[in-house]
């Protein structure tokens, strides 16, 4: 598996943690990446301390172990799209009137919706590095895509709409908002799709499928 952003930027000591051994890493980056060749030392760590969190293998090595020390593990599918700094906009989508879809400016950033926003140190710094759009449903956001964080002009790519509130493209409508701002600025954006939903929503706009992969989420005990 090719080495995402969240893992280079915890690589280059931005974001998350990293513990490396003579042979292999193990990088807490949001999912927990296995790096290398499993050695005892790196084995008991993610058997220690990571059975609560999604491991990702970006080795065949660290697969073979996973699977074969915990066959009882649960395996999820996700689709990693190629990254994009040019995209595909389809027709504009009319949202119901008592929507309000705006960049995301300072106000709706200290909100922090949905937990977006929390990898800048503040506003200047999002505003300088990434991008986001919002959706107000009177004074409550209900829909955000933004920036997760920012690397050296890339962005990972993070969407969510309110339950209660789906169904209404809003999602589209937000990712139209902030991909048009990233693709006027030069950011090139990846977007690791969750599910198939995601993965035709980012096909929507041009992205194309680079890897399909699995993540690990171990027995409790």
């Amino acid at each position: 598996m090719n080495r995402p952003l969240l893992y280079r930027a915890a690589v280059q000591g931005v974001f998350g943690k990293r513990e490396e051994y003579t042979r292999s890493s193990v990088t807490d980056a949001l999912f927990v990446y296995l790096d290398g060749e499993p050695e005892p030392e790196s084995a008991a760590r993610v058997d220690s301390d990571f059975r609560v969190r999604p491991l990702v293998c970006l080795t065949e090595e660290w697969e073979e172990q996973i699977r074969s020390r915990y066959p009882d593990a649960a395996v999820y599918r996700r689709t990693v799209m190629k990254p994009a700094c040019r995209f595909i906009f389809p027709e504009k989508t009319e949202l119901p009137e008592e929507y309000r879809l705006t960049g995301m400016d300072e106000a709706a950033f200290d909100q922090h919706p949905f937990s977006h926003g929390m990898n800048y140190s503040c506003y200047a710094a999002f505003q300088a590095e990434g991008s986001g759009a919002v959706i107000y449903h009177g004074g409550e956001i209900v829909a955000a895509a933004s920036s997760f964080l920012s690397l050296n002009g890339e962005v990972e790519m993070d969407i969510i709409t309110k339950e209660t509130h789906r169904g209404k493209k809003m999602a589209t409508a937000c990712a139209a908002r902030m991909l048009q701002n990233c693709m006027e600025r030069g950011i090139t954006v990846h977007w690791d799709a969750q599910n198939d939903i995601s993965r035709h929503l980012a096909e929507k706009f041009g992205f194309e499928t680079e890897e399909e992969y699995s993540v690990f989420w171990l027995p409790k005990s």
